[in-house]
């Protein structure tokens, strides 16, 4: 995988979340594999859209790759420094640089604080300028995502969904940070909102030179804004490749399934359409499948996929797959045998 002008790079990221037994004496009995060995960069200037079913693992890949969890095991690096060997002090001043918008806005902003003092409060903490030149950034940022600087009194119960988003996404926007992992931004909201929400975080990605990880299941929103998708299943990664060609010549089986959902606003195309339909449930990732993730949903699943984890490899330029039927001249449509 290619590293040329990755502002980010992770390398076999792993999450477990311990299980335990015992109310004296706490064992572990288990754990949660969320996020298994996944390797990915983020390139400075683009969107990497996140994609797949809930309960894969994408929120967690966000919030351990900015630290709020910390890994299990495997590297996350940020202009080459990496994080997870960093204490508290060292990460306070990358944290300006790394910033997060929440998907409930509802949940993820203090009902008890006005809404100039949550914009407000990363800047303070972070020592940057005294009173009046944060309340002069803080205006400054109501007018950027859309909302009146008059509104720096009121609380959050005074806005919408929307409204509310706009201020979380000002929030994240206060320390001047070159990524910002989205998390779901929008599933929150109404769906005449969400095309608003998304056409403002791509002006101020524009505008002020942003890098996004877009994590999302709306497959429809993550085309229309992302330079670059990966397609993540139980924890692994399966797929990441440029839109329009992952799109156009999905490669993985789980990739091809999830496109075959999305709707196409041509009803004669969309009646002529084969839905690809996968049997039975997720596994669970307290107990993932051996060999490939996939394989107990996978229709042309084989021997060898059940004794072997596929390598996540590049088969095209700028297209990398984990999938023992893919091979590198594969041209798209049906894995080849």
């Amino acid at each position: 995988m290619s590293d040329q002008g990755a502002i980010l790079q992770v390398k076999n990221l792993k999450k477990y979340f311990p299980i335990s037994q015992g109310i004296v004496l706490r064992r572990q009995i288990g754990a949660v594999h969320a996020v298994d060995d996944i390797s990915f960069d983020i390139r400075a200037g683009e969107t990497l859209g996140l994609v797949g079913e809930s309960g894969c693992g994408k929120s967690t890949t966000g919030r351990t790759i900015l630290q709020l969890y910390r890994p299990t095991s495997g590297q996350v690096l940020f202009h080459g420094e990496d994080l997870t060997r960093m204490n508290r002090n060292g990460l306070r001043g990358t944290r300006r640089k790394m910033q997060m918008i929440f998907q409930d806005p509802y949940a993820s902003l203090n009902p008890r604080m006005s809404v100039g003092e949550i914009i407000g409060e990363p800047m303070l903490v972070h020592r940057m300028g005294n009173r009046r030149e944060i309340e002069a950034r803080t205006s400054e940022l109501l007018e950027m995502v859309g909302l009146n600087p008059g509104y720096v009194k009121r609380y959050p119960h005074e806005f919408s969904g929307g409204q509310r988003q706009r201020i979380g996404i000002a929030r994240a926007l206060a320390l001047n940070p070159e990524l910002i992992v989205c998390d779901e931004p929008i599933s929150a909201l109404d769906v005449s909102i969400q095309a608003q929400v998304v056409n403002l975080l791509e002006d101020l990605q524009r505008d002020l030179n942003l890098t996004y990880l877009f994590i999302a299941h709306d497959l429809s929103m993550v085309r229309h804004i992302s330079t670059r998708v990966a397609v993540m299943y139980l924890g692994a990664i399966v797929e990441i490749a440029l839109r329009e060609d992952l799109y156009n010549h999905p490669l993985h089986p789980y990739t091809q399934a999830l496109l075959s959902a999305v709707p196409i606003p041509n009803p004669p195309a969309e009646r002529k359409r084969q839905r690809t339909l996968l049997q039975g449930d997720v596994p669970s990732p307290v107990d993932p499948p051996s060999g490939c993730r996939f394989r107990t949903r996978c229709p042309l699943s084989i021997d060898i996929c059940s004794r072997e984890r596929p390598t996540f490899r590049q088969v095209q330029p700028d297209h990398l797959v984990a999938c023992h039927l893919v091979d590198a001249d594969t041209k798209g449509g049906e894995p080849s045998n």
